[in-house]
């Protein structure tokens, strides 16, 4: 049996049907010790209890959960194990933006909705090759799987995601060029640690007053009147939750501002989260300022 299969999974999924899904799926690959979570806060609390029983699951996280954003929670898991993977699922488009975005964000790989069975089934796949990542005749193969599961790459961080030195690795990307499943773009530049210069970063998002990193997306409305900011869903019937009257003419009475922050743990409402970083290899966490930017030689997958 494979280590993977021995691992325990965390599906973090409001959907009751997506949960029973996934589990099903999964269960049809050989994982059977798996845990589902209906919200975020939940789920977080699953997670903590697994890594202090000395385990790290592998993590099927939805998105865009009521309660608490994908930043957040993935901030809060890999602030706990920089080395946990989280596939993140969404019902958003699959567009090349988005998948850049889950993956700078320290994402192991996109899983888009409708599920699919052959797609989880590639990314255990993945897994499984990965755990053979120091043998030779397997490193062509971690190669494509690397540069299949990323929109564009950097040969750096092919490098230190192989452990392998550049002279190992350009012969292998010759041949992927030369048969027509890759080209090289242009250089690219990226943020690395400034402790390790590591590439492989992820993206930490907090309360910009407390610095949590509890909080949740949604619809802000502001009631001219007696100027209450909070949740469109504390406006029960209509009513202000701090003065009860009735808003009732937009632009009149009240405003609302879509794709603001509500903190969980103060209650601060903001626009703009603030971000940082995390080094997944050496766990230095620092800010844009003091990040080194490095450059290297830029590839694509053809599709």
């Amino acid at each position: 049996m494979s280590s993977i299969e021995e691992k325990d999974v965390l599906i973090i999924e409001d959907s009751p049907a997506v949960g029973i899904l996934l589990k099903e799926f999964l269960n049809k690959l050989g994982l059977k010790r798996i845990h589902h979570c209906q919200n975020g806060k939940t789920g977080i609390e699953s997670f903590k209890e697994l890594v202090e029983a000395g385990k790290v699951p592998l993590v099927f996280l939805d998105y865009n959960l009521p309660d608490m954003t994908g930043y957040s929670i993935m901030t809060q898991m890999l602030t706990l194990r920089p080395d946990v993977k989280v596939i993140i699922e969404t019902a958003r488009e699959k567009s090349e933006d988005s998948i850049k975005d889950v993956i700078a964000q320290g994402a192991y790989q996109y899983l888009p909705k409708p599920i699919r069975l052959e797609n989880i089934r590639q990314i255990i796949e993945t897994l499984k090759t990965e755990e053979t990542q120091g043998l030779d005749e397997n490193s062509e193969q971690m190669l494509e799987n690397l540069m299949t599961n990323s929109t564009q790459i950097s040969l750096l961080r092919i490098q230190q995601q192989l452990g392998k030195e550049e002279l190992e690795i350009i012969p292998q990307i010759k041949r992927l060029v030369s048969n027509k499943k890759a080209i090289q773009i242009d250089d690219i530049k990226e943020i690395a640690c400034p402790r390790c210069s590591s590439v492989r970063v992820a993206q930490t998002f907090h309360c910009p007053k407390c610095k949590g990193t509890n909080f949740k997306q949604e619809k802000i409305i502001e009631h001219y009147k007696c100027g209450n900011v909070t949740s469109a869903a504390s406006y029960i019937e209509d009513k202000c939750p701090k003065c009860h009257q009735d808003i009732k003419v937009f632009g009149v009475d009240y405003r609302v501002q879509e794709n603001m922050y509500t903190c969980n743990d103060c209650a601060e409402v903001f626009g703009e989260i603030l971000l940082d970083y995390l080094c997944l290899r050496c766990n230095d966490k620092f800010k844009l300022e003091n990040a080194k930017l490095l450059t290297s030689k830029g590839f694509s997958w053809l599709k």
